[in-house]
């Protein structure tokens, strides 16, 4: 198992840069026609709350004591890879792809 302060600064670092490729999403949205903007708009609620359920299961971590972290770690990998998803068809769709 990673050390969880060093895991915590390494989830804190990809939440950050997601939290940035997010804000470019949502600046891209606004200068998105109307029609697109509907779409755009489900897909970036759908993404928020993917982030709310990633940082809650770092919250969790952050709380728990080493024989806790293990499993908060194990669930924290699963929110993680989900999270990773929904960014790249996020990614997708804002990029033109389907």
């Amino acid at each position: 198992m990673t050390d969880p302060k060093t895991y915590m600064a390494q989830a804190q670092a990809q939440m950050d840069a997601w939290n940035a490729e997010m804000a470019k999403m949502q600046d891209q949205m606004q200068k998105a026609g109307e029609a697109n903007q509907a779409q755009m708009l489900a897909q970036m609620e759908a993404l928020n709350e993917q982030r709310r359920q990633t940082e809650k299961q770092m919250e969790e971590l952050a709380k728990a004591n080493m024989d806790a972290a293990r499993d908060v770690q194990a669930s924290m990998q699963k929110a993680w890879k989900d999270m990773e998803a929904q960014m790249e068809e996020t990614r997708k769709k804002f990029m033109g792809g389907s």
